[in-house]
């Protein structure tokens, strides 16, 4: 084997390493759970329909078999069956998180998670635990593919440069909460759109909805300083406007909403001129 061909398979290698190292930190994170008792409701648990019960062993059975298949892919005792391993678990984690977003059924993918499920059920699973899981999938197939070469002794240096990628790679994808930037607390991705999510999901939206609802289809909004502001037009008055002005409270980032109804067609509070679609909002 020429020195390209083994600084390739130490690259993946490595890769496929930090890979095994989310199965160990996640079979962890569910046996943890499961030893402790701790509130594992997901959005897993609810596609299966399983009692908190049946759920607790599921989760000590399927985070020993992680935690094994982890430790096997890392040791490298055997690539063939590490890979076979990391690549159903990779396929399982995309066919199950892919149902749970068609069918939109609320709460996170409980992948790895220490703590008690939040009260509040987050919005369907997004895309990065599905990408983390076709990462695994990959990894699994193409250490299967390289199993001869990978039980070779790899180049430090490019087995060390695998694993830095692949980690940072599945690091990113795991990261739970979402990013935000430092002085307002807003998400760093698609700002607004988030915060509307964020907003259709609170009480007080639900609350002026019920009486000066439905909304429009199409609102509108602007942003000043720290605070957002979305405009949706009241059916219980041709030209009035119920506004939300929302920030984000420090550190948490949880949303602070102020509520007011105003006549869209007096001088002083005209309407703000970009527009958004509220189609795909929850409820």
């Amino acid at each position: 084997m020429t020195g390209f061909d083994q600084a390739t398979s130490s690259i993946v290698t490595g890769w496929v390493v930090s890979c095994g190292v989310v199965l160990v930190v996640a079979g962890a994170s569910k046996l943890y759970r499961g030893a402790r008792g701790v509130d594992g409701a997901t959005a897993m648990s609810r596609a299966l329909r399983m009692s908190r019960r049946r759920w607790r062993r599921a989760e000590l059975t399927v985070g020993a078999a992680e935690l094994a298949v982890g430790v096997l892919v890392c040791s490298g005792a055997s690539p063939m069956l590490g890979g076979v391993g990391l690549a159903s678990f990779g396929a399982l984690f995309c066919v199950l998180l892919g149902y749970v977003r068609v069918k939109r059924i609320p709460g996170d993918c409980g992948c790895i998670r220490w703590r008690p499920a939040p009260e509040t059920a987050p919005e369907p699973a997004t895309w990065p635990p599905i990408v983390r899981g076709g990462m695994l999938l990959c990894a699994g197939i193409i250490y299967v593919i390289v199993s001869a070469d990978a039980a070779r002794a790899p180049y430090l240096a490019w087995f060390g440069g695998g694993l830095l990628a692949g980690g940072t790679a599945l690091v990113l994808l795991s990261m739970g909460m979402p990013v935000r930037t430092p002085v307002c607390r807003r998400p760093l991705r698609r700002r607004m759109r988030a915060t509307l999510r964020v907003l259709a999901g609170h009480e007080m939206f639900a609350a002026m909805t019920a009486s000066a609802g439905p909304f429009g289809p199409v609102a509108r909004y602007r942003r000043t300083g720290c605070t957002d502001e979305f405009w949706f037009s009241a059916a219980a008055g041709q030209g009035q406007a119920v506004v939300f002005q929302v920030s984000h409270a420090a550190p948490s980032g949880r949303l602070a909403v102020h509520v007011s109804v105003r006549d869209g067609r007096t001088p002083g509070s005209m309407w703000p001129a970009r527009a958004v679609s509220v189609h795909d909002l929850p409820g």
